[in-house]
């Protein structure tokens, strides 16, 4: 199924389509650290072959990664982020601190 534009009027719904999906936003970042290629994200973010080529397809069409194929035998392929991708990277490791913040607030303060 084809993603719809992730183009909106507000800024951030725009930002939060680019990284709606299972993942992505791990998958943005196993590539930022090194792991380059289809198995190593793979290993790394740990699903299955078909959600993360599903994942890496959306990722590639939202121009935030590009897929650079090699002439070798047999064919490999490898994945770089974009200047946007690599800007993106900046938003979700600060996502990631309010995250891990917010996560112990709210398991220090449950209300029985």
């Amino acid at each position: 199924m084809k993603k719809q534009s992730v183009i909106v009027d507000c800024p951030i719904d725009t930002t939060i389509n680019v990284l709606k999906g299972k993942c992505k936003a791990g998958i943005i970042l196993a590539i930022q650290e090194g792991n380059d290629r289809f198995g190593l994200i793979k290993k790394e973010i740990k699903i299955s072959d078909k959600l993360l080529a599903v994942q890496l397809n959306e990722l590639e069409e939202d121009q935030i990664v590009i897929k650079e194929r090699t002439d070798s035998n047999p064919l490999k392929a490898q994945y770089m982020l974009t200047g946007d991708g690599i800007e993106l990277c900046g938003i979700i490791r600060k996502m990631e601190e309010w995250g891990t913040k917010y996560k112990l607030y709210k398991e220090q303060h449950v209300f029985v």
